[in-house]
């Protein structure tokens, strides 16, 4: 059996409402070609909604350029958006910073598709990095920047941004969302419509499994996946008819004890 909730996708086949606000806001970053941030804790699908957003995306008017943040310097930053544009880099600091807008000021003039960066693990930026986005963004003398940038991350992006020494690219965000898990209800129309998407009707998941689900969980996509994909399984080796909260609390123990926190 190929167990659907530990099948990777591209799209969600469902989406929650704090999903879709944010997918909206994000949206709207791109449209105005301003500066976002997406925050949320670990596993909460803050890359599948860019891969999402990068998806819906129409290639002949947008380039979308995803880098995934380890601890990037300034450098870093424009070496890594030049390459995925197709350019080589200079290699020292100032050089490579009036190539970009060298560049910038060609792609303007030729009127290129739109620039979409996504920034993902963003709150392993340094300061220093977070900083240069405001010349990152800037063409000359202009106040519209002339492309989007969207970051993501964990909850220390959001507290990182919102001390003083951030209040210089803080006043330039124009979307900020803290993603927050799906509510129970929510919960249990995406367990149904992964079940429906890969064909299953048994065994079923009944309420008080996905109530105990949801509250160990809080409704976190990873989480959410990992504890009925191993429900599900164990329901299926005793050949029961559904997941009930029986099988979630013994998916459970399990994983305390290989965790170590019991005997």
């Amino acid at each position: 059996m190929n167990n659907p909730f530990f099948q990777a996708v591209d799209k969600p086949e469902f989406m929650g409402a704090a999903q879709q606000e944010a997918l909206s806001r994000m949206n709207h970053v791109v449209e105005t070609k301003s500066l976002g941030v997406l925050t949320g804790e670990v596993g909460s699908g803050k890359s599948t909604l860019l891969r999402t957003l990068a998806g819906v995306l129409c290639a002949s008017d947008h380039q979308v350029i995803y880098l995934c943040s380890s601890r990037m310097s300034p450098k870093d930053l424009y070496a890594s958006i030049l390459r995925n544009m197709g350019e080589v880099p200079f290699f020292s600091t100032s050089k490579i910073k009036q190539q970009w807008h060298e560049i910038m000021e060609d792609r303007t003039r030729v009127q290129s598709r739109q620039l979409v960066v996504m920034i993902d693990e963003a709150h392993d930026m340094p300061n220093t990095t977070l900083l240069e986005l405001r010349f990152l963004m800037t063409r000359g003398m202009e106040a519209q920047s002339p492309f989007p940038v969207i970051l993501a991350g964990q909850a220390k992006l959001r507290r990182d941004l919102n001390t003083n020494l951030m209040e210089p690219i803080s006043q330039r965000i124009r979307m900020q969302y803290h993603l927050s898990g799906m509510t129970v209800t929510e919960c249990q129309q995406y367990v149904d419509q992964r079940m429906k998407s890969a064909g299953l009707e048994r065994p079923v998941f009944t309420e008080s499994a996905i109530k105990q689900i949801y509250s160990t969980t809080q409704g976190v996509p990873r989480l959410l996946n990992m504890l009925c994909g191993n429900s599900l399984i164990l329901a299926i080796q005793k050949t029961d008819n559904a997941v009930e909260d029986r099988h979630v609390t013994a998916v459970l123990a399990d994983l305390d004890r290989q965790r170590g926190n019991i005997n």
